[in-house]
């Protein structure tokens, strides 16, 4: 385990080191929201919900296991697909495969990965499951099924809460600005954060590749740089009418991702969905939306045991993953949680905080008399009054 890495021992220590090796637009894109935002509120949930532990119990061993989509998991804890991964380390998605694989977790890949998506199940040991976005349309989409299939990933993730475009929060004096493509006046700009982050810049430099995304192609069979991608992808917004032919063209199981009411999580059991995760995207998107921890005993009372049902968004610590499995979740996706990690200090930090959750999530365990993840119910936790009432805002 690398220096650094040995020193994370929470998401903050890990944010703390993250922010000293990336320039300021790369930090700014993975800190995304502010603590009065959807951000905030997502950790402000986890904060109002507190435990009822059965004292005076002891279970010398606890079990973490469970199983997503017929995937024994040795812990509850997935990853979540995110894009871009080698502009934060050049380990990326395979240094990821790795870590989770080794603490017998998932790792869900996006179609914006920086490595061909053989190269990262190659690399992995535990389920790979891939995230399909309609960038470049559905021939682009089709093709990407295909390779996701004969890859061995053992799920499609489909996120339906990107309807338009991230919208920039900070006045332009507190912007810094990230390079979605290499021309002159992209390297003036970036110059002066990059000058000042060597440890970066050297990987960046070394490493070419980091503003390509080898999974979404132009008409001539060429990558896109990742300012084409995102463009695309603003323009190409899964419908439930595309989730219809997604689920033609892929035989395994389909996670919907973006899901905050009930009637939506509803829609996507009426079109083959098999999982379905609680998640506002992080606080990234939509300002105003509720706090997923929140909206999730209605999710689950929408779906009663049809499906399985996931959560994302403001999950920080083994006892948040605790809150969130009593409440009805299968297990968590952490987006953040291992990002900071990653650019902190590669493939090592996320395997440190993979390890950072797991011992989070025992102790959690065996200070509430819990003997496993599978025991965990609503009666270990008290929600505030004014959830009770089964609203979702």
């Amino acid at each position: 385990m690398s220096r650094i890495a040995s020193r994370i021992l929470t998401v903050d220590d890990a944010e703390y080191f993250a922010r000293r090796r990336l320039p300021k637009s790369l930090a700014q894109a993975i800190e995304v929201g502010e603590p009065v935002s959807t951000f905030g509120r997502n950790l402000k949930a986890f904060e109002q919900v507190s435990f009822r532990p059965r004292n005076g119990v002891w279970h010398p061993e606890r079990d973490l296991t469970t199983t997503v989509v017929g995937h024994a998991i040795a812990l509850p804890v997935m990853i979540a697909p995110t894009g871009n991964l080698r502009l934060f380390h050049r380990d990326a998605e395979p240094g990821v495969a790795r870590a989770a694989g080794a603490a017998g977790s998932i790792q869900c890949v996006s179609t914006l990965t920086g490595y061909p998506i053989e190269d990262i199940t190659a690399a992995a040991s535990g389920p790979v499951f891939f995230q399909v976005y309609l960038v470049g349309g559905r021939s682009n989409a089709e093709v990407n099924i295909d390779r996701a299939a004969r890859a061995g990933c053992g799920a499609l993730v489909v996120t339906v809460d990107t309807a338009a475009r991230y919208q920039a929060r900070r006045s332009v004096r507190e912007r810094a600005y990230l390079p979605y493509s290499i021309s002159a006046g992209s390297i003036v700009r970036f110059l002066t954060q990059a000058v000042s982050r060597p440890r970066w810049l050297k990987d960046f430099l070394r490493h070419p590749g980091a503003l390509e995304t080898p999974m979404v192609r132009r008409s001539d069979g060429t990558a896109m740089s990742m300012a084409e991608a995102a463009t695309a992808l603003a323009n190409e917004i899964p419908t439930w009418g595309d989730l219809e032919w997604i689920r033609a063209q892929w035989p395994g199981p389909i996670i919907v991702k973006g899901i905050l009411t009930g009637e939506d999580a509803r829609r996507a059991v009426s079109h083959g969905a098999s999982a379905v995760v609680v998640s506002n995207h992080g606080g990234h998107l939509l300002l105003g939306s509720p706090p997923t921890l929140r909206v999730l005993p209605e999710v689950v009372g929408a779906v009663g045991d049809e499906v399985e049902v996931l959560l994302d968004s403001g999950v920080r610590s083994g006892s948040d993953v605790v809150k969130a499995v009593a409440l009805g979740a299968r297990a968590v996706l952490i987006g953040r949680g291992y990002l900071w990690p990653l650019a902190a200090a590669g493939e090592a930090g996320v395997r440190r905080i993979l390890e950072v959750f797991r011992d989070g999530i025992d102790s959690t365990l065996a200070l509430i008399g819990c003997p496993s993840i599978a025991s965990l119910d609503a009666t270990y936790v008290t929600v505030p009054r004014e959830w009770r009432g089964g609203e979702g805002g």
